[in-house]
């Protein structure tokens, strides 16, 4: 499943989750970081991918999670988002930029809704 990540999205998470660092929001820090474009929030692509794949299978609850965030994925880009589920409740996701680089890899457990 493909997103596109907007700057206004990140905006929206930064001010949310008053995480409101400059590498999120601004061009200028994000250069002098070494960065082409601000860095999306991993945690805004860790809660993405738990609700891309809960909207698709709105019987299951999430009762754990971790992700492992690889390389920076930059605001105003595309995400493609791949989950397989496993026997036993577990579902992997790999998150992968638009450059084909893979910049997530996770996992959550998810069971039946009480």
């Amino acid at each position: 499943m493909n997103i596109r990540i907007t700057a206004e999205a990140v905006r929206q998470y930064a001010l949310a989750s008053k995480d409101v660092a400059d590498i999120h929001l601004s061009r200028e820090a994000a250069a002098k970081a070494g960065y082409e474009r601000p860095v999306v929030h991993g945690m805004y692509l860790m809660g993405l991918a738990q609700s891309l794949y809960l909207a698709d299978h709105r019987e299951m609850w999430i009762t754990s999670c971790a992700m492992k965030f690889l390389k920076p994925l930059f605001a105003d880009s595309v995400a493609a988002f791949d989950f397989k589920a496993y026997d036993g409740g577990e579902v992997r996701v790999t998150v992968t930029a638009e450059s084909g680089e893979i910049v997530a890899m996770g996992h959550f457990s998810v069971k039946g809704r009480p």
